[in-house]
């Protein structure tokens, strides 16, 4: 009986070890060292990993070897792309830009930005770069996540400039909006349209680079500076895309996708009138500064006698001690563009304070402290004569 046992166990074994051999010659898992080789010869599959969330899901490429995955030392972009390219949709589309990296069983790959739901990507992967054993051809899949809630979100906020009567030459449209865009340019989705209805041609910049804040909630479209400019050929050819005296609108088309794949909830149009050509730099005497009340949090309300623009607004005006020392508060945008208004995050007090403005502020025709839109590009500009910071001194009342 046992010698019989012993027999079925020995023939059992030997059954086993053929099947196992017969296994990793077929790519099958077999014991520790039949999965070390049997990932060598598995096919390769890709797939979005989602386990932390949709919004930082990362392309994880699988069936790589240990010897192809350790050849894998220090890559720049370039040739990890030559490995595995990422695209939107078609083949001829620009990459998607993120970062690779491997583990012990796969390469991963996290966009810069999310992918869109319900948008496909196509992953083209040639694992002969890797191994000269390999003879199969590049190999392309495609991937995407989960459409979800197709019920459009996102819509245009809100537009600068707010005024309805704007310069002849003016630059620029800040475009903001309720929620996160894609990775979408603007172009396509953004006409200018006379009184007529019809479509202002070569309007704007031709150049559809990313125009968008860091978290894609606000988007610039440039008028062709080109066209705006005298003296330069396209003005000279085509004249400016907007004339004074004339009625005009700005729209934005809904088929522009958010972040998530989806559609704006509707379409967005702005009219606005055409005044004569702003050419006079910005006065800083021409500006009124309200005066708070020392022992208050009183809001400086400074006014402008013609709108500045939005963006630069934010960010090229504050107010410090003499001394040099920030003054910190919260700082809004009113009156179309009008009006500046700051509230300090600690009392006014007796010190004396000033209105520090930066040199790169501009009105809405590109003029600036130091010099018109207009500069002569043959004058001689002493650069080190401007300085980088203007002054507005301010004037605290007593209680």
């Amino acid at each position: 009986m046992i010698t019989r046992l012993i027999s079925q166990y020995v023939i059992s074994r030997k059954f086993v070890l053929l099947w196992c051999t017969l296994s990793i010659v077929g790519a099958t898992a077999c014991g520790r060292e039949g999965v070390r080789v049997s990932r060598s010869a598995t096919a390769l599959s890709v797939a979005l990993d989602t386990s932390r969330g949709a919004k930082i899901a990362t392309l994880i490429v699988n069936g790589l070897s240990s010897a192809e995955l350790n050849s894998i030392v220090t890559r720049d972009d370039s040739t990890w792309q030559q490995i595995i390219g990422v695209n939107v949709g078609a083949a001829d589309a620009p990459p998607v830009v993120g970062h690779y990296s491997k583990n012990d069983s796969a390469i991963v790959f996290a966009p810069r930005f999310a992918f869109d739901a319900g948008r496909q990507y196509r992953v083209r992967v040639d694992a002969k770069q890797l191994s000269s054993s390999r003879t199969d051809s590049a190999q392309t899949f495609t991937v995407s996540l989960p459409a979800g809630d197709q019920t459009p979100h996102t819509g245009v906020a809100r537009i600068f400039p707010g005024s309805d009567t704007l310069p002849e030459n003016l630059l620029r449209w800040y475009i903001e909006f309720s929620g996160p865009m894609s990775r979408d340019g603007g172009l396509p989705y953004i006409k200018l349209l006379d009184d007529r209805n019809r479509e202002v041609l070569h309007a704007f910049l031709p150049l559809d680079e990313n125009f968008f804040n860091d978290d894609r909630t606000r988007y610039t479209a440039f008028l062709d500076p080109g066209r705006v400019k005298r003296g330069i050929l396209p003005n000279e050819l085509l004249g400016r895309a907007i004339r004074a005296g004339s009625n005009y609108s700005i729209v934005i088309d809904s088929t522009w996708h958010d972040a998530s794949g989806l559609p704006l909830k509707s379409s967005f149009r702005k009219s606005f009138h055409v005044s004569a050509p702003d050419d006079s730099r910005i006065d800083l005497t021409q500006w009124k500064t309200s005066s708070p009340r020392a022992g208050t949090r009183d809001t400086l309300v400074i006014s402008f006698p013609k709108p500045l623009d939005h963006g630069l607004l934010k960010r090229a005006i504050g107010v410090e001690v003499v001394n040099g020392a920030p003054f910190i508060g919260v700082a809004d945008i009113a009156r179309n563009e009008t009006e500046w208004r700051f509230v300090p995050n600690a009392d006014w007090t007796n010190n004396k304070y000033q209105v520090v403005v930066f040199s790169m502020l501009e009105d809405a025709a590109g003029n600036r402290i130091d010099r018109p839109f207009e500069v002569d590009m043959f004058d001689k500009v002493d650069k080190d004569a401007t300085p980088a910071r203007f002054y507005v001194p301010l004037t605290i009342r007593n209680q």
